[in-house]
């Protein structure tokens, strides 16, 4: 077949060998023994090739035979994170239900970095996968491209809250920051922050923190103080940013957590401050880990129903394999009062 491949889906033109090939001014074989023996091929023209590939976004076919409408058992799935196992049940209730169907999970992790993202999906798009399943909603426009393109089912998990290119399964996470905000007011706490890890790609986090700031706005209150920093979030990184809060705002008296990781450090910092928890300052956490009803005292946290969307995951890319319209789900959540926060009422 010459020229450009439409996508199943009838979007922008999927590129070819040979369009790759005019676009050089070189033959196909050539294109093509760059791509299979790059040692075959002169540097200087195979550097042409590779920015050529790149410009075009276009995404080889791995499977033998090469067909183009062949699709492998695989379902792709690109995280934001491996860090403290963030998702590693929702990973495993979805390969749960979609080996049952002898369908695996092929993993990619694009530690919030957009280009890493974008060369995950191409790459495993590769290999013609029966869906493709994401976190979050905002993906490197490249990215975003070829997934449509694909004409492969595409599930974007974890957030609701936005546009998406197929299906979605997650949580409203302004809501979830309203619910915090509204939980340290209840405790009768006035000076707030968010604190934590807050990476350029983390647009869930922001809305968590933009929730927190509409709950003060709506209250009178000053607008929570904002104090992150682009990098991993840890408890090395809560108590040194716990530090630097104290050392300018030190009247902030309820604060949230981008992580529970984070707030683990928090309260180590809070302690070595001789502020008294959650006599003197409030703190609430996200994601309820496992170590967090074991804190000194148990930290209140946002319990995401992970297992759930990891479930609600696979059975809507199930859905669309088999014909069914994609779907917008939303999965619960739970505020989990513990002793970090004052008792309500």
């Amino acid at each position: 077949m010459t020229g450009e491949q439409r996508s199943d889906h009838g979007a922008s033109p999927r590129a070819t060998l040979a369009s790759v090939a005019r676009r050089v001014g070189v033959s196909v074989n050539t294109v093509s023994r760059a791509l299979r023996a790059p040692q075959t091929v002169r540097p200087e023209l195979r550097a042409r090739i590779g920015a050529a590939l790149d410009e075009a976004d276009y995404v080889p076919n791995r499977l033998a035979g090469g067909l183009v409408r062949t699709r492998s058992n695989v379902v792709g799935v690109v995280v934001t994170s491996l860090f403290y196992s963030e998702f590693a049940a929702v990973i495993d209730a979805m390969q749960t239900e979609l080996v049952q169907q002898g369908l695996q999970v092929m993993l990619g992790n694009s530690r919030y970095d957009p280009e890493q993202e974008w060369q995950i999906v191409r790459d495993f798009l590769s290999w013609r996968p029966a869906a493709m399943a994401i976190i979050g909603l905002d993906h490197h426009p490249r990215a975003v491209g070829l997934l449509r393109a694909s004409g492969a089912p595409v599930v974007e998990m974890w957030d609701i809250g936005g546009e998406v290119i197929d299906s979605a399964v997650g949580m409203d996470h302004t809501a979830i920051g309203r619910a915090q905000g509204e939980h340290l007011l209840a405790c009768g706490y006035r000076r707030l922050a968010f604190l934590g890890s807050l990476r350029p790609g983390d647009t869930r986090a922001r809305k968590r923190a933009q929730g927190l700031a509409a709950v003060a706005a709506e209250a009178g209150l000053a607008e929570p103080v904002l104090c992150t920093r682009a990098e991993p979030g840890d408890p090395r990184l809560g108590e040194a940013l716990l530090r630097a809060l104290l050392d300018d705002q030190r009247d902030v008296d309820g604060i949230v957590c981008n992580s529970d990781a984070v707030a683990f450090g928090v309260l180590r910092g809070l302690a070595g401050r001789g502020r008294r928890v959650p006599d003197d300052c409030g703190v609430v956490g996200f994601g309820d880990s496992e170590a967090s009803a074991y804190m000194a005292p148990p930290l209140s946290t946002v319990r995401p129903a992970r297992e759930a969307i990891g479930r609600l995951t696979a059975q809507t890319i199930l859905a669309r394999i088999a014909g069914g319209p994609p779907q917008r789900l939303v999965a619960g959540w739970t505020l989990i009062e513990r002793g970090s926060t004052r008792a309500v009422g």
